[in-house]
């Protein structure tokens, strides 16, 4: 008798859970992309100057290092 009702309740429980997932509606559609990051020509002087001034930098400390004996 306890095998019947074992089978019998499983049974039912595997039904249910069958039942659940077919239950369910179709996915939701997936989100719109996030928008572009930020345009690359605001403050482009800036970069530029900075870029210079690295540059002239770099120049200086190297000529700086060659002109000193070793």
């Amino acid at each position: 008798m306890k095998v019947i009702k074992f089978f019998f309740l499983t049974i039912i429980v595997f039904t249910l859970g069958i039942f659940d997932v077919l239950g369910q509606g179709p996915p939701a559609p997936a989100p719109p992309p996030p928008p572009p990051g930020l345009p690359i020509d605001e403050d482009i002087f800036i970069g530029i100057i900075i870029a210079l001034l690295f540059g002239i930098y770099v120049i200086y400390s190297f000529r700086l290092k060659t002109k000193t004996p070793t």
